[in-house]
């Protein structure tokens, strides 16, 4: 009896995943925003100026965060050479 509810239910389970797998193909061919993560045709990056706007500005925040933190590298590191002696 416990044999058969087993198979039964591995029979119940693959009708699902089957399902899921019809689903799946029924999803058109899109790609997401890159700064809000909506779906947006496959041709595009972004969904609005807007959201490219910010996209482009987050990347500069980052790129001006990565400078400061590469002289603020290169000063210390000046000053610990300068500190030991090697002058």
């Amino acid at each position: 009896m416990e044999k058969k509810s087993v198979e039964e239910e591995l029979a119940v389970l693959r009708l699902e995943v089957d399902k899921l797998k019809k689903s799946r193909n029924d999803i058109p061919p899109h790609r997401h925003c890159l700064n809000c993560g909506i779906a947006i045709p496959p041709e595009k990056t972004f969904c609005s100026k807007k959201c490219e706007d910010e996209w482009n500005a987050m990347l500069k925040r980052k790129r001006v965060t990565m400078y400061v933190w590469m002289v603020f590298i290169i000063i210390l590191v000046f000053i610990l050479y300068l500190s030991m002696g090697g002058a």
